[in-house]
């Protein structure tokens, strides 16, 4: 039986775009999409919510509940070495939250961070975003109920890991950006984001290579994965959704993140 409603909204945010769809089980039965070049200034986030929330203007279907994930841009990750002195959420979140004003400067001050543990002596995993983001995601977005809010990365992850190999590399694109996570063991031992335009200067192998040496990490064997985009040698994962014959085959419907 689906955990799907058959009014079930997901929708997905990012600096450049916005995507929603109505989806009924694992079938996508409306799709709406709409990019743009990312603000030079300004909240990152305020185009993709305004084009969600007139999209929802026109939907005359009300009290629906709604799934939503965000993009690395808009919600951040970063790996946090595992230290013996820090071992409790509350002070990862310390560390992590100063980690994010280091990178991101004065505006990661607005942002809340969440942390969690990988396994005892393994990085932490932290994600962070707008607390204006979260709370106008209820403000704004009218005639929904938000269930849930996650990066994208995360929400892809969870239900793909099981079909990765022991050491693995997965990559997955969005319009602006790839995020590129290194898996040993089950465990995350690598978390970096670039630039497309980086992967598209040189080979994507290359650069994750350089990234292992400059992390002073261990090379070895290593699958290859992606969701979003091709490389050479890697498998495209499919991350379960299923187009209505109206919605274009060619549809990113992964920015929709994973299936439950």
């Amino acid at each position: 039986m689906s955990l799907l409603s058959p009014d079930h909204l997901r929708i997905g945010l990012g600096a450049s775009y916005a995507v929603m769809a109505r989806v009924r089980g694992v079938q996508v039965v409306d799709w709406h999409m709409q990019q743009w070049a990312p603000a030079a200034s300004g909240l990152p986030w305020q185009q993709a919510l305004s084009t969600v929330s007139s999209w929802l203007a026109q939907d005359k279907t009300k009290g629906q509940k709604a799934d939503v994930v965000l993009s690395s841009e808009l919600a951040p990750m970063q790996l946090l070495p595992w230290r013996e002195d820090v071992v409790s959420p509350e002070q990862q979140a310390l560390l992590a939250s100063a980690q994010y004003r280091r990178i991101y400067g004065d505006v990661a001050a607005h942002w809340k961070v969440s942390v969690q543990p990988t396994g005892y002596a393994q990085p932490w995993l932290s994600s962070a975003a707008d607390e204006r983001l979260l709370t106008a995601l209820d403000t704004q977005l009218t005639g929904v109920k938000v269930h849930s809010t996650q990066p994208l990365v995360a929400s892809l992850f969870n239900p793909l890991h099981k079909k990765l190999a022991t050491s693995s590399w997965l990559l997955i694109a969005e319009p602006e950006r790839v995020t590129a996570l290194l898996i040993r063991q089950g465990q995350w031992q690598m978390l970096q984001t670039f630039p497309t335009a980086a992967l598209q200067a040189e080979s994507a192998k290359g650069l994750l290579l350089r990234e292992l040496r400059l992390a002073g990490l261990e090379e070895e064997q290593s699958s290859f994965y992606t969701v979003g985009c091709s490389m050479t040698g890697a498998v495209a994962l499919d991350v379960g959704w299923s187009a209505d014959a109206s919605i274009a085959p060619q549809a990113p419907m992964y920015l929709l993140g994973g299936r439950a």
